[in-house]
């Protein structure tokens, strides 16, 4: 279990240090016991956030923190699923910086420009956002725990693909009237997991302008029609995942390897371009 724990970080939500051992909490409501201490996992999950001596939390499944409302005392972070944990005092300007820069709104466009974010705006921090991606991924995941994940895989692996995180195909599907040549994926990943994936997966494949882009199909195991399905839809690839959530990050960090680093993907602008 303690292997598991450091091997897959995206799947803790945070650790509670109790003397010698600590409670690790899943993002998917699991709770173990384990027999090492706060301090241990502190060297090993580097990007996480120590905010208080017997707490450390992973800053994706943070939505929001309220600074210490007065002297000498402390502050705190909620989470997503609305847990709150306090941040003491003397760590609150070591995390605060961090925090910020996690927590920056991913929808928000990417040209370098400064962005004023609510957040940063409480204490008074203006963050720039990063160049912008050379390739970018559209992805449709309804699942917010598996888009935390995806997310996070993407942010330590291949952070120099953009992500955009679309609920479900419909969403999707109404940005590809409008979107631009340069703002266009070179990959695109459904999930089949939502009900109408194999609906917007021929209206891309029927698309003079995204017929072209990978368009891979994630499937249930088991659900074997849907996969010959996607392939007649025109699916470039259809993966199988399984639903334990480590052997999905697994399936993940494979797929994403090919695709994203060896597969040979369109570049933004020349797509529609290629000869029909």
């Amino acid at each position: 279990m303690i292997q598991e724990a450091i091997q897959y970080p995206a799947l803790i939500k945070y650790l509670k240090g109790f003397s010698n051992y600590t409670w690790v909490h899943y993002g998917d409501g699991r709770k173990v016991l384990l027999a090492k201490s706060l301090v241990f996992f502190e060297k090993k999950l580097s990007g996480f956030l120590r905010v208080h001596k017997t707490a450390l939390v992973n800053p994706h499944y943070i939505a929001d923190f309220q600074a210490p409302p007065g002297h000498k005392m402390a502050g705190s972070v909620s989470l997503r699923d609305g847990e709150t944990l306090p941040v003491s005092r003397r760590r609150w300007s070591l995390i605060i910086d961090p925090l910020l820069v996690t927590m920056l709104p991913s929808s928000l466009p990417t040209h370098g420009e400064p962005v004023h974010s609510p957040l940063a705006a409480q204490v008074g921090i203006e963050k720039k956002r990063p160049s912008v991606a050379s390739r970018r991924m559209w992805m449709v995941m309804a699942d917010e725990l598996k888009s935390g994940l995806v997310q996070q895989l993407m942010g330590e692996k291949w952070s120099q693909w953009g992500l955009k995180l679309f609920d479900t195909g419909n969403g999707l599907q109404k940005v590809i009237a409008g979107i631009g040549e340069a703002d266009m994926p070179a990959v695109i990943v459904l999930d089949g997991s939502q009900p109408g994936s194999l609906l917007t997966l021929q209206t891309l494949k029927n698309s003079s302008r995204f017929r072209f882009i990978p368009t891979i199909l994630l499937s249930s195991a088991g659900n074997y029609d849907q996969a010959q399905q996607g392939y007649a839809s025109g699916a470039n690839s259809v993966i199988v995942y399984p639903t334990d959530l480590p052997r999905f990050i697994q399936v993940l960090e494979k797929m994403f390897r090919y695709w994203l680093s060896v597969a040979s993907a369109p570049q933004a602008g020349n797509v529609s371009s290629v000869p029909v």
